[in-house]
């Protein structure tokens, strides 16, 4: 049953019920007359009075309609970095669920990375720490951390590649990470 449906059948049970309170009352107070047909009219008034309280507040609200999901959650729930190879196939993948922050770049007996790009095709011009990903208020954030190859990002929503340049950028899913020609894509 519809929402608009039940509505409607509240309200034509609360004007039966105004009428049916309305002729007891008067009956009532007909028959009996005198002090306790005054009180059965009184009881009928006041049952009249919430039935009529009760339809007015039914007949100006709205029927409730449902709203459509929270977008802010779709479209920053990125749970996976996807390693691309040329023709867009994944290669290998990196689970984010639980995650607050990620480095990429190349292992080195040095320093451990979260996501090493070392044994790409590109790995050679990948530095040890090229970026870091932040879980942050809900979102995630791409940081260029590089010396001297940068790090691009492809925006889902624009198609337009942009290059870090000092500030942190906000990511989501669909958004594809370049890394010294090295593809991620965040889904």
């Amino acid at each position: 049953m519809k929402q608009t449906e039940r509505q409607t059948i509240k309200i034509l049970c609360d004007i039966g019920i105004l009428l049916t309170a309305l002729l007891a009352g008067a009956v009532l107070f007909v028959l009996i007359g005198g002090t306790g047909g005054k009180v059965c009219l009184g009881a009928a008034v006041l049952l009249t009075t919430a039935a009529i309280g009760d339809l007015s507040r039914r007949m100006r609200k709205k029927p409730e309609q449902k709203t459509a999901p929270e977008k802010k959650e779709e479209m920053f729930a990125v749970r996976e970095l996807v390693l691309l190879n040329e023709k867009n196939k994944p290669l290998k993948s990196w689970e984010l669920s639980g995650q607050t922050a990620l480095i990429i770049g190349r292992k080195n007996k040095d320093e451990e990375v979260d996501v090493d790009l070392g044994d790409c095709e590109y790995g050679a011009f990948v530095e040890p720490q090229h970026a870091v990903l932040n879980f942050s208020r809900e979102r995630w954030y791409l940081e260029d951390i590089s010396q001297e190859n940068g790090v691009r990002v492809k925006k889902a929503e624009d198609g337009i590649i942009y290059r870090l340049a000092g500030r942190p950028c906000r990511v989501g899913a669909g958004d594809v990470i370049y890394i010294a020609n090295t593809r991620l894509l965040l889904t």
